[in-house]
């Protein structure tokens, strides 16, 4: 019985227009964004300083010089960038508030509130004295560094690293949250200028650790991500609201099976069809991968893409559908549309400041770089617990949604905006 149902909508999923809609913005976009990728990892040549990009430090020092210098530029302007909620947020202190945060940074540093604002005056005054001498000199902006107060001259004497992450807690309250300076954020790191030592060792590591194609696997997971948090729920709901436009139901709900049975084999339908062709992309990027390596004298990992997709990807198509399908079948509407809108825009800005790793409970998970290998190890267990949060999301929204077709099998509809069974 299940196998039937599962294989008619199948039939039903890939003769609908979304579904073919869906499969041609997912080529569009792969070609747009991946299709002219330069699948070669080029080894770094030392006497090249300056271009060997950028990587994040986990030096506890750096990273506290480094922010509080951004908190006191911040303090002297009483201007503060958040990003809460996802959404980007402009912050201005009231005057009790503005105490507090000088207080603190007096605490950090050990200098008097009244010599702050103009502490902080200095660095933006230097920080644009440097930026329009690189300029000049045609130093590209990207790649310039601006210089960083010496360690001893910004931190207090005897404030620990686990002091300063309490403090930056703080100060993240007084913001409202959603700064950078939320301890979560602090302890990911700063951006530094890449050494040639660095960018070798990062070369190893993508050659060593990611078998080549794992690095560019994570770049195909990051882009391909933002389209599979948002595009399959036009097929859900395609799927759900022709029934209802065929008047169909009746002689649905009339079948033998379960309406767990169903649901499930809707539900597996979709999101088989929904995986399929980026299952096909991974394959077709994988080939590039592997050939590019292999002209290299390297073995790349044949299965990296599709160990990325199954990992990655598969847990936020399983709630994209999920969400899809309990949002028609309680609304019997276009609304699941709209929530899924709301939930993709939500997780595309909270990442808007960190493209890279910091994976929280974001619906889609950004790692925009290809290598940063040891960075992504350290957030492995992050994405692992968010990847495993939405795969048993998914499962409750799919339960729900059996509950509501089966209650609507029954005779109960949704009345003035809760469940009652008709008369």
């Amino acid at each position: 019985m299940f196998g039937t149902l599962f294989f008619k909508e199948c039939k039903q999923t890939v003769k609908s227009l979304a579904f073919w809609a869906y499969v041609a913005c997912l080529i569009l976009f792969f070609v747009s964004q991946l299709g002219e990728t330069d699948w070669r990892i080029i080894k770094p040549q030392p006497g090249h300083e300056g271009e060997y990009g950028h990587t994040y430090s986990t030096d506890e020092g750096l990273i506290i010089t480094k922010t509080l210098r951004r908190l006191t530029e911040d303090y002297a302007q009483n201007s503060y960038t958040t990003y809460p909620f996802g959404f980007y947020k402009r912050v201005f202190l009231g005057e009790k508030k503005k105490a507090q945060m000088g207080e603190i940074l007096a605490e950090l540093t050990g200098k008097p509130v009244e010599e702050l604002e103009q502490l902080g005056y200095d660095y933006i005054n230097e920080e644009s004295d440097f930026y329009k001498e690189a300029a000049k000199s045609g130093i590209e902006i990207e790649m310039a560094e601006p210089p960083t107060p010496d360690f001893e001259d910004t931190l207090a004497e005897g404030v620990s690293f686990e002091r300063f992450l309490e403090l930056m807690e703080e100060v993240d309250d007084l913001l409202g949250g959603g700064s950078m300076y939320a301890p979560a954020r602090v302890k990911n790191g700063v951006q530094v200028p890449q050494t040639y030592e660095g960018a070798l060792k990062e070369y190893q590591d993508i050659i060593e650790k990611d078998r080549y194609s794992g690095a560019f696997a994570r770049l195909f997971c990051d882009y391909m991500g933002l389209m599979v948090a948002i595009l399959p729920v036009f097929p859900a709901v395609a799927r759900t609201l022709r029934d209802k436009r065929s008047k169909a139901l009746p002689a649905l709900y009339s079948k033998q099976a379960s309406s767990a049975c169903i649901l499930l084999a809707r539900y597996l339908a979709l999101l088989t069809a929904t995986m399929v062709p980026i299952v096909a992309l991974a394959g077709f990027a994988q080939i590039q991968c592997s050939v590019t390596a292999g002209t290299a004298g390297i073995s790349a990992d044949t299965f990296a893409f599709f160990k990325y997709v199954g990992g990655w990807m598969f847990p936020t198509a399983t709630f994209t559908l999920a969400m899809g399908l309990f949002v028609s079948e309680l609304t019997g509407s276009v609304a699941a549309i709209l929530v899924q809108g709301i939930l993709w825009f939500t997780s595309v800005f909270q990442s808007i400041d960190t493209l890279i790793g910091n994976f929280g409970l974001k619906l889609i998970p950004r790692f925009n770089s290809l290598g940063n290998t040891e960075l992504f190890e350290r957030e492995l267990s992050s994405l692992i617990g968010n990847r495993i949060f939405y795969g048993i999301l998914s499962l409750i929204l799919i339960a729900s949604a059996v509950f509501v077709y089966d209650w609507k099998r029954k005779g109960g509809g949704i009345h003035f905006g809760s469940l009652r069974k008709n008369k």
